[in-house]
């Protein structure tokens, strides 16, 4: 079942029969892999628009995917790899996508193209849904990021799980040289909207040693940005204690250790910029 109107709909139709007319448009969905196969490929190939789907194989990424043309790319970070991928884009259109992403419904990105032809937004992001077997923290705060609703509206950042551009877009205004958080830096001064109604299946597993090196990594560049630290120091750690303790109460040891690493890491972040 689902409290969400919008959400009920898209998931019928994700099992509708592909229509393709062309009439809004191609994407390329662009997505760097470096663990096994994507597994959004076939909700993507299913759309009702054409789609071309770009893996960027490095690490221990595939060397084939069907139905999707693999590219084997150096790492050079966020925002250089994506940024290099929009040379061989041919489309009008390009998603950028994370490799354990799947679009909901036949009509997802319609409904993105439909957005971003409808106003002049530069770019338009896709509503988070959280796996089925996410925790509650990562579901709650999944739906303040990317809470429900029918109405398009500004939003402050892109997000690279999902979020669709025109082509000529990324051509003018091409993706920074940064390691993380790429997506928020190309976003200032920008016209970002969010579409609810375009949703995607996307949450991850919660450990403590990738919570702090994600959170130490993503706060060193929003500070860089001008962003105030999060934890600038000793007293703002402490304050924030209180509310690490309601959800680790409600959750368990595990919840502890993992709020813990990320306040850690926002403290380790913020010394890094400077």
């Amino acid at each position: 079942t689902c409290d969400d109107p919008a959400m009920a709909t898209a998931a019928r139709r994700l099992t509708a029969p592909a229509a393709v007319d062309g009439a809004s448009g191609r994407v390329t969905a662009v997505i760097p892999c470096s663990r096994g196969v994507p597994v959004g490929t076939r909700a993507l190939l299913s759309q009702d628009v054409e789609v071309t789907v770009h893996v960027l194989s490095n690490g221990e990424g595939p060397s084939e995917v069907p139905g999707a043309v693999v590219r084997s790319v150096p790492w050079r970070g966020h925002g250089q790899t994506r940024a290099e991928a929009i040379a061989d884009v041919e489309t009008e259109f390009v998603l950028f996508t994370v490799d354990d992403a799947i679009p909901l419904g036949s009509g997802c990105l319609r409904t993105m193209i439909e957005a971003l032809d409808s106003s002049n937004w530069e770019a338009v992001v896709a509503r988070q849904i959280p796996w089925p077997d996410a925790d509650a923290v990562t579901a709650a705060r999944l739906r303040r990021w990317t809470p429900p609703g029918q109405q398009v509206v500004a939003m402050a950042q892109t997000d690279h799980v999902a979020t669709l551009y025109r082509t000529q877009t990324l051509r003018d205004f091409p993706l920074p040289d940064r390691p993380i958080a790429e997506d928020a830096w190309w976003s200032l001064q920008r016209r970002v909207a969010y579409v609810p109604t375009a949703p995607f299946l996307h949450s991850h597993r919660r450990t403590p040693l990738e919570l702090y090196a994600r959170n130490r990594a993503i706060h060193a560049e929003l500070v860089s940005m001008g962003h105030p630290p999060t934890i600038a120091g000793l007293g703002e750690a402490v304050a924030a204690l209180p509310g690490v303790l309601r959800p680790a109460l409600a959750e368990g040891p595990v919840e502890l250790a993992n709020q813990l690493a990320e306040i850690a890491g926002q403290w380790a972040g913020a010394l890094s910029a400077r």
